[in-house]
Formats: structure tokens, C-alpha cells, sequence
């Protein structure tokens, strides 16, 4: 049996479609920026909506590495869209800053007029190694820094940490969550 991200791909009108059952993590954060590079690369600027109804939380290293994706898109020429994101997805993704750099919606109020949900396929979960996995972590909470000063002190000691020593992110990711975050 295949493992599976927890994410689900894919392709409607142009748009890229991911959906996260579960929780968007650093478990499958590097799956997210491979696939959405990968998109990018094949088909350019374009939207990238992601699905969070079935998202039951996101930790900072998922939401920094949505952060980091949308400034990609960007500069290719598309753009992110976070759509059903629900109330405390929404809460989250506000209390970081996110919702003023990419479009969040909590039902699906801005999607192009006649959008609908393509048919999704499980996107495969890849064995990372612990540097890319460091490297994906320390990437995205640095973007959450770049984002909005307020969360300099929230991630600070996150970012010495990983810079300074090889800990997993899986280590990083629980301490720093609970204690910086408020998560």
C-alpha cells in the first residue's frame, strides 16, 4: 500500500486544486512545495487553490511554506487562493499575517464564477531527507519573519534553533508551536 500526504491534487479550468484532509503539517509540508514547484514549472503562472475543508489545523511550518508558495506564484505570475478555510483555519491564517498577502476565504467568495471542484487524487508521500525536511522548516519560518514583523518573536528562537543544530523539524515544530505560537 502507498503512503499517502494527506493532500489531494488536481486540475480544473487552469487552476492547480489541492486539498489537505487532516492536518496541514511539517509531515507533509515538503510533499506541498514539490508538487506545487513542479505546477509552477509545467504550467506556469496560474492560481493555486487550496481546499481546507477537511483541514483540521495547520501548524506554522505549513502555513510559512503557504506563504513561501504564494511569493512564488507570484513571481511567475499566479497567484494562491485559500478557499473553505472555515473559522479557525481563518482565525490562524490572520493571526500570522497570511490573509493580506493571498486571497483567504472562508467559504469560496472569491473563486472564479463557474469553478468547481476537479476530481482529486491522493498526492504520494515522498521520504524526505532530514536536511530537506530542516531546510523546508527553516524556509518557511523564515517567511512568517518576512511576512509580518509580529511573528519575529513568535519564531525567533525556531529559526536560531535550526540554524544552530541539526534537530529535526518534528522537534522543533512541537516545542516552538505550542510555546511561540499559542497553537
Amino acid at each position: 500500500m502507498t503512503a499517502v500526504s494527506g493532500i489531494f491534487t488536481g486540475r480544473q479550468t487552469g487552476h492547480t486544486w489541492l486539498r489537505v484532509d487532516g492536518r496541514g503539517s511539517h509531515q507533509n509540508t515538503c510533499e506541498l512545495k514539490s508538487f506545487v514547484l513542479q505546477q509552477i514549472e509545467s504550467h506556469g503562472g496560474q492560481r493555486v487553490i487550496v481546499d481546507l475543508s477537511f483541514c483540521t489545523g495547520m501548524d506554522s511550518t505549513f502555513m510559512g511554506m503557504l506563504r513561501c508558495l504564494s511569493s512564488r506564484l507570484e513571481t511567475a505570475g499566479g497567484k494562491l487562493h485559500v478557499i473553505r478555510a472555515g473559522s479557525r483555519n481563518l482565525e490562524l491564517l490572520h493571526g500570522l499575517g497570511l490573509d493580506h498577502l493571498f486571497t483567504v476565504d472562508e467559504h469560496e467568495e472569491h473563486l472564479p464564477t463557474g469553478t468547481t471542484d476537479p476530481e482529486m487524487l491522493p498526492l504520494k508521500k515522498v521520504d524526505f531527507c532530514k536536511q530537506d525536511k530542516t531546510s523546508v522548516c527553516l524556509e518557511a519560518h523564515e517567511a512568517l519573519v518576512a511576512a509580518d514583523e509580529r511573528n519575529a518573536p513568535r519564531f525567533r528562537d525556531v529559526i536560531e534553533l535550526i540554524r544552530s543544530s541539526e534537530v529535526e523539524p518534528a522537534g522543533v515544530h512541537e516545542s516552538s508551536s505550542k510555546s511561540s505560537a499559542g497553537w
